[in-house]
């Protein structure tokens, strides 16, 4: 199936990065901050079994290939032998003119921003020794996976890159902080 543009993709902010560099974590911290703001969190659909560590959709195969023919997913894409994607429900806040933020792929990224071109990447890493400490103490793979993991390097171009060493609190600080500019940034180019 081709892949379709998403319209308004200057309100959409993928956030990309290696496991273990907190992610879900940043998202779920910084999600406490934006009481009033129309700022969606896509939900992902992936063909994992369901984990308390983070929240998705889960779906076979065969259900992911579904959901694509009837063209329900705006983007998706495979890492780790897993398929992941985003309904297009998920981006909807998009077209009322709010933000969607996804947490993506660093290898997805490139044609994602063909479909998206004006879309927000972030990066937030950390060192590997943390990576590994941290995809160990999540207990969701095998150390076959973790080290394959750990060895996957993707250098991709993002707009702000956050090493997630520090204070959870801090790293959210900058987040939101350049967020804000970009909010503004956009509300003054369509004025």
């Amino acid at each position: 199936m081709s892949r379709v543009g998403i319209p308004h993709s200057e309100r959409l902010l993928v956030i990309v990065g290696p496991s273990g560099a907190g992610k879900d974590s940043v998202l779920a911290a910084w999600r406490q901050r934006l009481h009033g703001h129309d700022v969606h969190f896509a939900r992902r659909v992936i063909t994992r079994e369901a984990h308390a560590s983070e929240g998705h959709d889960s779906v076979d195969e065969d259900g992911f290939r579904h959901l694509q023919a009837r063209g329900e997913l705006a983007m998706w894409w495979q890492a780790h032998g897993l398929h992941y994607g985003v309904r297009r429900s998920e981006l909807a806040v998009l077209s009322r003119g709010g933000w969607a933020v996804v947490n993506g792929s660093r290898a997805h990224l490139a044609t994602l921003r063909q479909q998206a071109p004006h879309l927000h990447a972030v990066q937030i890493t950390a060192p590997p020794a943390l990576l590994s400490m941290r995809l160990a103490e999540r207990a969701r793979e095998n150390a076959e996976a973790v080290a394959q993991r750990l060895a996957r390097r993707l250098e991709v171009p993002v707009a702000l890159e956050l090493c997630n060493v520090q204070a959870l609190s801090l790293t959210v600080d900058a987040l939101h902080a350049w967020w804000l500019r970009q909010c503004a940034e956009t509300a003054t180019a369509r004025a």
